[in-house]
């Protein structure tokens, strides 16, 4: 069974976990050119991953928002669209102040991003 099935959803209903060749074309570069736009955006992505895990552990909600929001924009435009929508509902937790739905999209959003560093060949 598919992951996206064990949640009750199918591929056909949800875009890709990672789609590079997708973002790559939408760019309009070759392998090479999405290779470094892709590290520069994944460095980006680290690096916002680290304010959002120093606001969250300081109960900065308004700085998880943020950097979600951020993080959420990096990730679709290298077409992972799994860590995309964790982000987001990390976003939308955080604004709605609610502690474990937050706690909650912060774990889907640490998977999602570990499931791209393996796709991606990033460990």
């Amino acid at each position: 069974m598919a992951a996206d099935e064990e949640h009750g959803e199918t591929a056909a209903r949800r875009p890709a976990t990672f789609d590079p060749e997708a973002a790559r074309r939408h760019m309009g570069v070759d392998a090479d050119g999405f290779r470094r736009v892709f590290d520069c955006i994944w460095d980006e992505v680290s690096r916002r991953r680290s304010l959002l895990d120093a606001a969250y552990a300081s109960g900065d909600l308004d700085g998880v928002a943020l950097q979600a929001h951020t993080i959420k924009s990096s990730a679709a435009s290298i077409g992972a669209e799994a860590l995309s929508r964790a982000a987001a509902a990390v976003e939308t937790a955080a604004r709605q102040q609610t502690a474990e739905a937050l706690a909650l999209a912060i774990g889907r959003f640490n998977a999602a991003r570990e499931t791209l560093s393996r796709l991606a060949g990033i460990c």
